[in-house]
């Protein structure tokens, strides 16, 4: 006896997995920098006096660029937008909590981004903000990261319809090549890859 669906059933089965692991592969380049911004921040506060406005400025172009508008961006407006329109709740539940936490980072990082824009030398009080604003942001992010991989994710793999992941995985793509079309994905992937060797303990 034939098996149901064949060929294009493993298709469509590869397309719902490659567009789950697309999104939690680029968690592992985050959690990454993460772990460099945690590491820098450490070696900076052994060094009385000093700031670094360039490094910071380059963690928040990573962040920026490949966390929010390239990452949160696949997020929010491909599988957020299939979740809500087939069943879940955009007002609550786990996609508020994560739109509402995005929005959080957002707020931290224009934070590290004044410091990094900063005219002056980082005073004593500068330098224990940016301290409390890596270290919050970092463990918002960890935190935020964990539930998507955990929980989101796994929900909307339960409950979205095959061929619909299928169609989020198309549009994916089509994200994807918007966004390297003028090689910024590239340069900030390799950004981060820089931040991450130079600073991780």
């Amino acid at each position: 006896m034939l098996q149901s669906g064949g060929p294009a059933r493993e298709k469509r089965k590869e397309a719902e997995v490659q567009a789950i692991e697309m999104l939690m592969k680029e968690h592992r380049l985050i959690e990454g920098a993460l772990d460099a911004m945690e590491g820098w921040l450490t070696t900076l506060s052994s060094q009385s006096g000093s700031d670094d406005k360039v490094e910071l400025a380059r963690f928040v172009s990573f962040i920026r660029g490949f966390a929010d508008a390239y990452h949160h961006g696949k997020e929010e407006d491909i599988l957020f937008v299939a979740m809500v329109e087939h069943g879940f709740p955009r007002q609550e539940g786990p996609i508020a909590v994560m739109l509402h936490e995005h929005d959080l980072g957002r707020s931290l990082v224009s934070a590290l981004d004044a410091l990094a824009q900063q005219s002056t030398t980082w005073s004593q009080e500068d330098r224990g903000t940016l301290e409390q604003t890596v270290q919050e942001f970092s463990a918002l992010l960890r935190r935020h990261i964990q539930k998507e991989d955990q929980v989101l994710y796994p929900m909307a793999d339960a409950r979205l319809p095959e061929p619909v992941k299928e169609e989020m995985f198309r549009r994916f793509q089509v994200f994807e090549e918007q966004q390297t079309s003028n090689g910024e994905q590239e340069r900030l992937r390799v950004l981060g890859n820089d931040l991450i060797e130079a600073h991780t303990p």
